[in-house]
């Protein structure tokens, strides 16, 4: 059994994949809530540094 092979998806099965992450994602949030909620800036210093990387290398490849 190969773990490391490379795998090739149609675009509707990377949307399952997103939408099984998406569902782990809402109901850790659920179960975690008051925790996460501790959290919040983390989340927030995250979303700020993904979003300025993201912007960054659109606007450099056009």
């Amino acid at each position: 059994m190969r773990i490391f092979k490379t795998w090739t998806f149609k675009w509707w099965e990377v949307s399952l994949i997103k939408l099984c992450l998406i569902s782990l994602g809402i109901v850790l949030g659920i179960c975690f809530s008051v925790y996460l909620a501790g959290l919040l800036w983390l989340w927030c210093v995250v979303f700020i540094a993904t979003a300025i990387y993201f912007i960054a290398k659109a606007i450099k490849e056009e």
